[in-house]
């Protein structure tokens, strides 16, 4: 019933999104460029949002593993808007640090005094700024046009893969097959506590975009669970966007529609850098600043720019990544991370992940654009969020799964006593030789006859 194959009970609750999933995201505003020189006005970003879509994902091109109990697939995953679900309109104008330049300043520093005034050059002649200005559509999906990424597109350096002059956070994902690259999972065979478990991604077992275990392709994909989880087992969901596992922690016992659930959430470790553990110092990148705990470096992922990975809002993070700016309020009701499991199957019953990228932006003296900047501060960009819960059939389905053993039980008993009652009463008319109306024939006393004559 359970290990996952093309006619297993899994498998069509697999294969297809079995239940709502919507990606939301809050853009953040940058309200006040005009101060950005102003040593008496922080930057101040507004959050605009939600903009939520219906998101629908199915497997294709699986690849079923003879020699292994695994399977290989893409995943196919399609939005839609749902104004219904959403506050903002999608022709919002949303202004951000134009973080290209950025990037480029960033790229520039660590060289000497004259690169960095041919990087300045090439800033001012190709389209450096110190904001962008689109909409919310043009932000999450429709893309935008970018002199300065045109210009970066057209070098065709290794150093910065760039195959593209537009920009959006998810430009060309939508419907697309191969965006997240293909995925190799345990499908339960021989070993069920495997079942789910991530062997591969884009066919190898590492990442190669952080040290060590860091880099490790590790985890589930949050679709599919191995049955009977422990208590103090960590719950790791590999996150294809961001090449990196995320672990939760069980925090307590929760009930869900009358189903008894453990409650997991990220905590302080979930984001560490070796502050806390020392076994995360790999997220570290070699030869960059390693961020306070709580923060990640993103760089490895985005092209070696100065972005950065976190809870929304700077949640469970250190207080200076919230100095220079004003805006942000972190709340631990809003803003953290949950899943909701039925450890006996398995099964997730609601899930809230959600991250932030940010972006840091730095006085350069050697950069026109940035040369006044008043406050170092880090800039947040979008927070990215996924929520997904059952419907009503499958927690109708899980329940009466999760009674099974229940009624198996007490038919069992049931039947014990059943046994028992027919054995008694059948021992009972034994005795009493009433069994099949059977009466004993009646004794004739025969040493008081009287004589015949």
């Amino acid at each position: 019933m359970l290990p996952l194959a093309p006619e297993s009970f899994i498998y069509k609750r697999w294969v297809t999104t079995p239940t709502p999933v919507y990606t939301t995201f809050y853009l953040f505003n940058w309200t006040n460029p005009q101060d950005i020189n102003n040593e008496e006005v922080k930057p101040n970003f507004e959050q605009l949002g939600p903009y939520t879509f219906s998101d629908f994902k199915v497997k294709e091109g699986l690849m079923w593993h003879q020699q292994r109990p695994e399977v290989t697939y893409y995943g196919r995953r399609t939005w839609h808007f749902l104004p219904e679900r959403s506050k903002g309109q999608l022709d919002d104008i949303v202004v951000t640090p134009h973080f290209p330049t950025v990037t480029a300043a960033g790229y520039a520093r660590k060289y000497r005094k004259i690169l960095r005034k041919i990087m300045n050059y090439a800033l001012n002649r190709e389209g450096g700024a110190y904001l962008f200005r689109h909409t919310a559509a043009e932000w999450m999906f429709d893309g935008f046009y970018d002199s300065l990424i045109d210009f970066a597109e057209r070098l065709h350096s290794p150093l910065v893969p760039i195959y593209s002059d537009h920009f959006a956070w998810l430009y060309q994902r939508n419907n697309s097959k191969n965006a997240e690259g293909n995925f190799t999972i345990h499908t339960g065979r021989g070993d069920l506590r495997q079942m789910g478990d991530l062997k591969m991604w884009n066919g190898t077992t590492h990442t190669g975009l952080y040290a060590g275990e860091c880099g490790k392709v590790n985890g589930s994909t949050g679709e599919l669970w191995a049955p009977d989880r422990q208590w103090h087992e960590t719950l790791s969901i590999f996150i294809p966007d961001v090449a990196r596992f995320i672990n939760m922690y069980s925090r307590k016992n929760v009930s869900v529609e009358g189903i008894d659930a453990w409650r997991y959430e990220t905590t302080e470790l979930s984001f560490d850098n070796g502050q806390l553990a020392p076994d995360t110092e790999c997220f570290c990148v070699p030869n960059r600043e390693c961020p306070k705990n709580g923060v990640v470096d993103f760089s490895p992922v985005s092209y070696h720019g100065p972005f950065y990975l976190s809870h929304p809002h700077f949640y469970m993070t250190d207080e200076m990544y919230r100095e220079n700016i004003t805006g942000l309020q972190p709340d631990a009701e809003k803003h953290g991370m949950y899943l909701i499991m039925e450890p006996t199957l398995g099964i997730p019953l609601r899930l809230n992940g959600q991250m932030m990228i940010s972006v840091r932006v730095q006085r350069d003296e050697a950069i026109d654009y940035l040369k006044d900047v008043a406050y170092d501060h880090y800039a947040p960009l979008l927070v990215l969020q996924m929520q997904a819960e059952l419907n009503d059939e499958l927690i109708s389905l899980i329940k009466l799964t999760l009674s099974i053993p229940h009624i198996g039980q007490y038919v069992g008993i049931a039947f014990l006593i059943i046994g028992l009652t027919m054995l008694t009463v059948g021992v009972v008319l034994n005795k009493k030789h009433k069994w099949h109306n059977e009466v004993p024939p009646k004794t004739v006393d025969k040493t008081n006859k009287p004589n015949a004559d």
